[in-house]
C-alpha cells in the first residue's frame, strides 16, 4: 500500500513546572503562543525573527510585539537578531540559592516569631498560588518584612491587592507595588486602614467632579486630584465649592481648580464657610480697587497711563525746521500769487 507522506505528530513537550506557576499565567496569549512554538521547534537552539516570520503563526506586527514581552518576562535572551530560550530552571535553581543564604544571614534581624513568619509565607503561598510559590515571592516577602519593615498583615494585603489588580504572579508589578506602599508609608494596619479611606474619598472626588463637568479625566487631572486628597487633606465639599467657584469661566480645567485650592490652603482654609468667607471679601477688594481706579482717572485714563507709548516727532533743531509754514512776510507775496491766478491784482 502506498504512503501518504504524512507525519504523525505524537512527541510530547515538556515545559518546566515554575514557567506555568510563574509565567504563563502573566503572558498574553500571543506570547504564550509564540514561547510554546519556541519551546516545540527552538528548544536548546538558537533562532531569528526570519524563522518566526516564517512559521507564520502570527503577524509581523503581533510577532514582534510577543517577542519583546518575552525578552521583558525572562523567558528570551535577543542578541541583536538571533534569539534563545532562557534556562529557568537554571535561574530558579539560582535564585533559591541566592534566597536561602540572604534569609539565613537575615534570621538574627528577625524580632518576632519565626514560626509566624514562616506561617505567613506559607499562607500566601496556599492561598494565592496553590501551594507552589516560587522562590522571587519568597525573596519579596522577606524584602518587605525586613527592609520595608512592613507588619505581616499589611504584607498578606498586599498580595490581596495584587491578585484584585491581576498582577499577584507578575513578580516585577508586585515588587512595584511594595515600593510604592513603602514609599507612601502604608507599612502599618492603622496606615492601610487610612490609605483605604483616603482612596475611596478620591473615589468620591473623581465621581463628583465627573459628574459637575460631564468629562472623564486623564492621568494628570487624576493626579491633580489624588494630590487635592492625599497633600493638601481637601475634603470632597471643598473640592466641590472650588469647582463651582471658576463658574465664571467659559471652560472650568482641573488646573483652574487646584490654583483656587492651593490659594485656599496658603491662606489656611479648610472649611467651605471660610473658603465663602474668603471669596466674598476678595469679591469686595476688587470691586474696591475698581472704583478707586476708577475715580482716580474720571472714567477715562489717558494712553499713557494705560501703558500706550505714542510715539512722536522729535523736537526741531534747525531755524528752518522751527519756522512755520507761513511767516508774515510772506502773507503778502501769498496773496498776491493768488490774484495773479485770477486775473487780478488789488492795486490796479
Amino acid at each position: 500500500m502506498e504512503k501518504s507522506g504524512q507525519k504523525l505528530i505524537v512527541t510530547q513537550t515538556t515545559l518546566p513546572d515554575i514557567f506555568v506557576i510563574r509565567y504563563a499565567g502573566v503572558l498574553s496569549s500571543d506570547a504564550l503562543y509564540t514561547y510554546l512554538w519556541i519551546n516545540v521547534f527552538y528548544r536548546d537552539k538558537n533562532f531569528d525573527m526570519k524563522n518566526l516570520y516564517d512559521s507564520a503563526i502570527l503577524s509581523k506586527q503581533a510577532l514582534d510585539k510577543a517577542l519583546a514581552e518575552l525578552v521583558a518576562n525572562d523567558l528570551v535572551i535577543r542578541e541583536g537578531n538571533s534569539c534563545r530560550q532562557t534556562d529557568i530552571i537554571a535561574r530558579e535553581v539560582e535564585e533559591f540559592i541566592s534566597h536561602e543564604k540572604a534569609y539565613a544571614e537575615s534570621l538574627e534581624a528577625i524580632t518576632g516569631d519565626v514560626e509566624q513568619y514562616k506561617m505567613l509565607a506559607e499562607s500566601i503561598s496556599n492561598t494565592f498560588f496553590q501551594g507552589k510559590m516560587s522562590t522571587p515571592f519568597y525573596a519579596l516577602i522577606d524584602k518587605c518584612l525586613f527592609e520595608y519593615k512592613f507588619e505581616s498583615t499589611v504584607v498578606y494585603s498586599m498580595f490581596q491587592e495584587g491578585l484584585d489588580r491581576e498582577i499577584v504572579k507578575n513578580i516585577g508589578k508586585m515588587r512595584a507595588l511594595a515600593l510604592s506602599w513603602y514609599e507612601k508609608g502604608f507599612t502599618t494596619s492603622a496606615a492601610l486602614a487610612d490609605r483605604k479611606e483616603y482612596e475611596q474619598q478620591v473615589k468620591d472626588v473623581i465621581s463628583m467632579l465627573g459628574a459637575l463637568s460631564r468629562q472623564k479625566f486623564d492621568g494628570i487631572d487624576l493626579d491633580r486630584i489624588e494630590s487635592w486628597v492625599r497633600d493638601l487633606h481637601c475634603s470632597k465639599e471643598l473640592i466641590e465649592y472650588a469647582y463651582r467657584a471658576n463658574k465664571f469661566r467659559s471652560r472650568i480645567l482641573m488646573s483652574h481648580v487646584g490654583d483656587t485650592l492651593t490659594a485656599w490652603t496658603s491662606a489656611g482654609i479648610t472649611t467651605v464657610a471660610e473658603a465663602a468667607r474668603y471669596e466674598e471679601e476678595k469679591s469686595k477688594e476688587n470691586k474696591r480697587k475698581y472704583s478707586r481706579k476708577k475715580g482716580r482717572y474720571n472714567g477715562s485714563i489717558t494712553g499713557a497711563e494705560a501703558g500706550i507709548t505714542v510715539e512722536t516727532k522729535p523736537a526741531s533743531t534747525t531755524e528752518k525746521e522751527d519756522k512755520p509754514a507761513f511767516s508774515d512776510d510772506d502773507e503778502g507775496s501769498y496773496l498776491d500769487d493768488i490774484l495773479d491766478i485770477f486775473g487780478g491784482n488789488g492795486d490796479e
